[in-house]
This record gives C-alpha cells, structure tokens and sequence, in this order.
C-alpha cells in the first residue's frame, strides 16, 4: 500500500507492510551492510554508506549513475527509538554543494508489528519545499524512489536471521 500526503511539495507519506518482524526492519536502518541492500533507488549504483547509529550521529550515503558521481545523501539523527521509530535529517547533496546543491529535509520512520511477523513500515519526508524549488527532477522522484527502496527494503530483511541474544 502506497499513500501520498496531501501536498507533496511539503511532505510525502508512504506505508508499506514487510515481511519481517520490526527489530529485523529496524537493523536494516542502521546497519550499512543491510543498508547497501536497500538504501538507494535502482537507478542509482550505491557507492558506499557510513552510519554512526547513536542520535546526533551522521548517516552518509554516495552513489553514481553509470560510472559518475551524482553526489549523496547525507544526514544525522534526531530520533533512535528501537525498534519503533527513526527520525533524521536527510540532505540530497549534489555534485556542486558549494553551487547550492543542499537540500535538507526531514525523513520520519515508524514501524509497527502487524500481523505474525511482519511490520508496517510509514515513512512521512517532510520539509521538501526547498527541494521541489531547487531540485525538482530530485522531488519527483521521491515517491517512485522510497517506493523502489522499500521493495529492495522488504526483500533484504524478508530471510535475515534474527540477532543472536
């Protein structure tokens, strides 16, 4: 199930039900290597991903299209609820920054168990008004991008073994 806020120039909603238990979806968040799975739509090549899981840490995502640097995705964490709720800030930063390729914005995550063993999973990006004027190729693809992501997402944790206690 896809839904969009009622503005997308400042917000959009998606929700999706996964097929894994939410501490399962909510590593897959803050883990790079289950990050490098998911995390960046199929028409990007994902780069390489740093995260600092710890509220006030950095999460940095680079990628490329074809061989090029299209820049990254960088941002910090305002919210480490495990295995709830994520908040962090969420920046498109393009190849030329210091040109005014930054865009921040807001992403919210929640997850909640539904059904046996699977999660719905709501992500609301919030503060695009910004992108949408400065990088509208960007803003469009958001909703087909998060759609895409929370496919691979859905893929990646579907088999993942539980943590060791």
């Amino acid at each position: 199930m896809t839904r969009r806020a009622e503005d997308p120039a400042v917000a959009v909603r998606i929700e999706r039900i996964l097929h894994a238990p939410p501490e399962r979806v909510f590593r897959a968040f803050l883990e790079p290597e289950l990050m490098r799975q998911w995390v960046t739509p199929d028409d990007l090549d994902l780069d390489r991903v740093t995260v600092e899981p710890r509220v006030g840490g950095r999460i940095d995502v680079w990628h490329s299209r074809n061989g090029v640097s299209t820049g990254k995705f960088e941002g910090r964490f305002v919210t480490i609820d495990p295995p709830h709720e994520l908040v962090y800030h969420w920046a498109f930063v393009g190849t030329e920054p210091e040109k005014g390729e930054y865009f921040d914005t807001l992403v919210r995550v929640r997850l909640r168990s539904w059904g046996d063993r699977q999660t719905q999973v709501t992500v609301v990006h919030e503060r695009l008004g910004e992108l949408r004027r400065g990088a509208p190729h960007v803003h469009e693809r958001l909703v087909p991008g998060w759609t895409n992501c929370l496919e691979k997402l859905d893929r990646a944790v579907r088999h993942l073994p539980a943590r060791a206690p």
